[in-house]
């Protein structure tokens, strides 16, 4: 007879019925969750955190909370009834709102219908909404459409699978509309949160939550060699998200046309309009006219850029109106040109900014007639471009009459007031246009004219109403005034929107220009000398464009904003406002600029001068390299800690199973069998089978007396008794007589050898 522990085919089928019905209790969880039926999931701990009793949520809640994750970033560009929809849906998952229909049959009827219907209504509505059946945002539309839907039939195990799976391709489609760090770090807690609902959903019959976190950081920790790895050698490929996006809304500072008097308060935001890398000395404040549009066309209300532009692309040779702004300046005079780089924020506009006179040799980027930088296709994702500025030019020093006479164009009515002024001033000017414009610059300076970003409203003759009653505004009144006085005597005259200043970041590096820093100012074509900027704000504040927009607001305070307890809130509001947002601005360039900006170029030189690889195939080999070590490494460790650690005393009875399983696996110690049990049952195998034993234990020693072998073992087991469970055990095992019990074990096992 032997000792050893096995298990009867009756225990067999008592553990296989008791796991069976653990298995069951799982899967009952969720599918009477899913159904509405009411169970007691869990029982209440009242001195839980509420962190644990969160991590101890059923998976089916889990799955709700992450579709809640994955769908709310998508609101800032989907349609507000396909948001709508989607939290109606994912209400209707509840448990105690799936429990209002009584009947399972009935609530997967109704649920089935209602799905139904959701889907081909949301198609019609996003056909509506897009007017086309193509397109990103049609695109990630549909998607979010189809995981909504596919919630209406969440009742089994698989159907949350696949709405897991689906959800983390919703997540991935937030980076098809925007790359900055704030869609970044929704992903990562979308990501997270799916993740948690996938481990729950394999671990729902975890009543406390335990392990979850720590199961989610082996797997995090796990990915990110891995995805460092990806990311360095892992060729670029041109990104998927360059597509035109439909149905949007410019949100820069300069829109396609200005209307002074529309808004009875300009709101100052602090937003990041585009940051420029300077290659050298960065020009003065005061010279920092970021050019965009150029308006001409003037209805007595609004002025918009004129209908036909003759336009010149690099990769053509420039006209002669190009050829001839340069030709016309001395060579002596000429200066050489400031070279920068453009890091442009989306604008969904097609065109661009840049320094008076901005030009850029990238073949995508094209000149306008007026100097205005322009794209084939509106800008949806950050743009980098080089542009050069050429001051020292002479634009249009011949004006053609189609030319003069859009810029002298005025409606035939209205401001009559304005348009005596204009007569009278330029008479009294000997009608020269330098001294009629010193002229209007003194009357403005006599007029109590001022600077503010709560100008009253203006109606109907607005420039009228600008110079002779309000006298108040910002810039966009004062380019308007000043270019409608000039025209009406005769002058032409255009208005020109961009930006005016900016100032260094915070570690310097960098030129910021932001939404407050949106400017307009006017263009003069004056005899001789063609087009000439002049910049009627500089006449009432001229802090504005020697300082900069920050500087002048901290130095007025709240009178920029009004009068009033209103003003000081919002002076508050905006200082608050400009420090957070200049931190988040930082963090945001170096992520786009070392991570989202990580290009085909930026690879190749970094691989080129870390790595020394100059080819594809030394880029693959290395990638592949990196990632097999790096799997290497990662089963190595999850092996390491997952290794069977034995204790000192258990070790070489662990060899001793070994090498007598070898000649006799029956005699080998079974995994649910002590080891005390196990020598004595090897003893009592040797002392009843002394014949044959004799010739199958022949290689534990060099005597082949079975006496010798027991009394071997009956010592082993003694000293085993006394190092596990003896007075020595109560020793550390660096003590001394531990060790020498220990010594005479493993020298006892060696003469079984």
């Amino acid at each position: 007879m032997t000792n050893s522990k096995r298990l009867s085919s009756a225990d067999v089928d008592t553990l296989s019925t008791e796991y069976s019905a653990v298995d069951a209790t799982k899967t009952a969880s969720f599918e009477q969750l899913a159904l509405g039926q009411k169970v007691s999931i869990r029982p209440e701990r009242n001195d839980a955190k509420w962190y644990r009793k969160l991590f101890a949520l059923p998976a089916y809640y889990w799955i709700l909370i992450a579709q809640v994750v994955v769908v709310l970033p998508h609101a800032a560009h989907l349609p507000l009834w396909l948001i709508g929809f989607a939290a109606v849906s994912i209400a209707a998952q509840l448990p105690h709102i799936k429990a209002k229909f009584k009947k399972l049959s009935h609530l997967k009827r109704i649920y089935q219908s209602v799905q139904m219907l959701g889907f081909l209504l949301g198609l019609l509505g996003l056909w509506l909404t897009y007017s086309t059946a193509f397109g990103l945002d049609m695109g990630v539309a549909f998607l979010v459409l189809c995981l909504v839907s596919k919630l209406w039939e969440l009742y089994k195990r698989r159907d949350a699978y696949v709405v897991l799976n689906l959800s983390l391709f919703v997540l991935a489609a937030l980076f098809l509309m925007d790359q900055g760090l704030l869609t970044t770090l929704e992903v990562i807690v979308g990501a997270v949160i799916v993740l948690l609902a996938f481990i729950a959903l394999n671990d729902d019959s975890n009543a406390s939550g335990d392990g979850r976190l720590r199961t989610l950081g082996v797997l995090g920790v796990g990915a990110l060699p891995l995805l460092l790895v990806l990311f360095l050698f892992f060729p670029r490929l041109p990104p998927l998200w360059s597509v035109q996006l439909s149905g949007q809304q410019a949100v820069t500072g300069v829109s396609n046309s200005m209307s002074p008097g529309d808004f009875a308060n300009l709101g100052q935001s602090t937003e990041l309009a585009f940051r420029v890398e300077f290659a050298d000395e960065r020009p003065p404040q005061q010279q920092l006219y970021w050019r965009g549009l150029v308006f001409s066309d003037f209805d007595g209300v609004t002025w918009r850029p004129a209908s036909q532009k003759g336009q010149w692309s690099s990769r053509l040779q420039a006209p002669a109106w190009i050829q001839n702004a340069f030709a016309t300046v001395p060579d002596e005079s000429r200066a050489a040109p400031v070279n920068y780089k453009v890091i442009l924020e989306p604008t969904q506009q097609n065109w661009l900014f840049g320094l008076d006179y901005p030009f850029s040799q990238q073949p995508d980027i094209n000149t306008t007639s007026d100097f205005t930088l322009t794209k084939d296709q509106p800008v949806t994702q950050q743009l980098r471009y080089d542009v050069s500025q050429f001051a020292s030019m002479r634009i249009d020093p011949v004006l053609t009459k189609a030319s003069r006479r859009e810029n002298l164009a005025l409606p035939n009515e209205g401001n009559p007031q304005a348009r005596a002024l204009a007569k009278q001033l330029f008479e009294q000017s000997g009608s020269d246009p330098v001294r009629y414009i010193a002229a209007i610059e003194q009357w403005i300076n006599r007029t109590e004219f001022r600077y503010t970003l709560s100008p009253p409203r203006l109606n109907t003759n607005r420039i009228d109403e600008f110079l002779f009653e309000t006298k108040a505004g910002f810039c966009e009144h004062y380019s308007s005034s000043f270019t409608f006085m000039l025209r009406a005597a005769g002058i032409p005259a255009r208005v020109v929107a961009g930006y005016q200043g900016g100032e260094p970041s915070r570690n310097g590096n960098v030129w910021e220009v932001r939404q407050m820093d949106a400017h307009a100012w006017t263009e003069v074509w004056l005899e001789g000398q063609g087009w000439v900027r002049v910049d009627p704000t500089a006449f009432v504040a001229p802090e504005r464009v020697e300082q900069g927009m920050n500087t002048m607001t901290e130095q007025q305070g709240a009178a920029m904003f009004g009068n009033g307890a209103s003003a000081q809130i919002s002076y508050q509001q905006y200082q608050m406002l400009q420090t957070l947002r200049r931190l988040s601005d930082q963090a945001s360039y170096y992520w786009q600029k070392d991570v989202v900006g990580y290009d085909q170029d930026k690879q190749a030189d970094s691989l080129l001068k870390w790595f020394n690889i100059s080819s594809i195939m030394q880029q693959i080999i290395w990638l592949a390299t990196s990632a097999v070590s790096v799997m290497a490494i990662l089963v190595f460790v999850i092996w390491y800690r997952r290794r069977k650690r034995w204790h000192p005393a258990d070790l070489p009875l662990a060899q001793l199973s070994k090498r007598v399983a070898k000649h006799d696996k029956l005699l080998a110690r079974n995994d649910n069998e002590g080891q005390l049990a196990w020598l004595e049952r090897l003893a009592s195998a040797i002392d009843s089978r002394q014949d044959d034993t004799a010739h199958s234990t022949s290689q534990l020693t060099d005597s082949n007396d079975p006496i010798v072998i027991q009394a071997k073992l009956i010592e082993i087991r003694q000293n085993y008794r006394q190092l596990r469970y003896g007075r020595l055990s109560t020793f550390d095992s660096s003590h001394s007589k531990y060790q020498e019990r220990l010594k005479q074990l493993k020298k006892d096992v060696r003469a079984l050898l």
